[in-house]
């Protein structure tokens, strides 16, 4: 069973991922995990996955999007089209195994609809090979609050390879605006839950409302 947080860049996904692993954790049972992990795979199979995590994930900013957006989500689509293969635990099928993930490939598609107008409906297709999470909790944090929580972003986050330009700050409202308004139509759209965390809230304040949900879940599985 898989568990996802989702929200913008800074939006503190992956601190609430291991603060809520952590409080379920009494035995074992749940687990933060990684999605740039494929798990236990032979030799070619892990060869192959590190040629594709180096296209998706390490390549060097400053190249930019040479490629265009179409070509990145199907890189994308790829990966988690094989994630879903190669670990099978974090489908329904195994509600005793409980995964919690910092994110999903939801903020990978509100990315490339920002950066070309690509048919929505063909984007979200490419995916369709991929289990959709049993909870997906969306963090919907406001670009300033995000902006004030990270000392550095990435050129990605700052919208720099989406024609976003100006000080840094300024390109990251502006960009990851357009991302928090895809998240929140996807939300909408597929039912997820929605916290909107005080700035001043600490993130465990957060986690135990994700905990609670999570709780509820596996009380009605």
């Amino acid at each position: 069973m898989l568990i996802v947080l989702e929200g913008i860049d800074g939006s503190g996904k992956s601190t609430v991922a291991r603060l809520v692993a952590d409080e379920l954790d009494p035995d074992g049972t749940y687990r933060a995990t990684e999605k740039k992990s494929i798990g236990p795979a032979d030799p070619a199979t892990e060869a192959r996955a590190a040629a594709l995590r180096d296209l998706i994930w390490f390549s060097p900013e400053e190249q930019g999007d040479t490629y265009g957006a179409a070509h990145w989500i199907l890189l994308i689509a790829s990966w988690y089209a094989g994630l879903a293969r190669l670990r099978p635990e974090l489908a329904d099928g195994h509600p005793d195994t409980v995964a919690v993930m910092d994110g999903w490939y939801y903020r990978n598609i509100a990315k490339t609809l920002a950066r070309e107008p690509l048919d929505s409906h063909w984007v979200e297709s490419l995916f369709a090979p991929v289990p959709e999470p049993a909870l997906t909790v969306l963090l919907d944090v406001a670009p300033d609050v995000a902006w004030s929580r990270r000392a550095t972003f990435k050129e990605t986050e700052l919208g720099r390879w989406d024609g976003h330009t100006g000080p840094p700050r300024d390109s990251f409202r502006a960009y990851q605006s357009v991302v928090r308004d895809g998240l929140l139509r996807m939300a909408a759209e597929r039912n997820w839950l929605v916290l909107t965390p005080h700035p001043d809230d600490a993130p465990a304040r957060t986690a135990a409302a994700v905990v609670a949900a999570v709780r509820a879940l596996r009380s009605t599985a």
